[in-house]
């Protein structure tokens, strides 16, 4: 198992596949950039946009993924080596996205995922023993 791909995966009884996915990094949530005021000129003709917002915007992203990259993973790392934390997630893409997330410990990890992709092949909303149902998402 790799760390990008699901610890499984499951078709439900209305065709659904869903991938159950078991991770300790949680990395703390970041919102979308605030886009600000438009940098639109206005002009005598009216208003033309800026030329530079995209450059401006692709350059936000950049520094975004940088910060991800090399400030909140190492922490969240660090974190996780503290912690005995497992998050599990279910999720599916059709016909729109769909999320149910656990949390358990590392001793009950692999008998939540079974119960997860149990439930799922049954077609119902698992309820696993030994973790804590976080929520659905979608």
């Amino acid at each position: 198992m790799s760390v990008f791909s699901p610890a499984a995966r499951v078709t439900d009884p209305d065709g659904r596949e869903w991938e159950i996915y078991a991770y300790r990094i949680q990395l703390p949530p970041r919102g979308e950039p605030d886009p600000g005021t438009s940098g639109d000129i206005e002009t005598g003709r009216g208003i033309v946009p800026n030329p530079f917002d995209g450059i401006f915007w692709l350059l936000g992203r950049f520094l975004i993924m940088l910060q991800r990259l090399f400030y909140d993973l190492p922490r969240a790392a660090l974190a996780a080596r503290h912690s005995d934390e497992w998050t599990i997630e279910a999720v599916t893409e059709v016909p729109h996205k769909t999320t149910y997330t656990w949390k358990t410990t590392g001793e009950y990890r692999g008998h939540v995922v079974a119960q997860v992709e149990a439930g799922l092949a049954y077609g119902e909303i698992p309820r696993p023993r030994h973790a804590t149902f976080v929520g659905v998402e979608g």
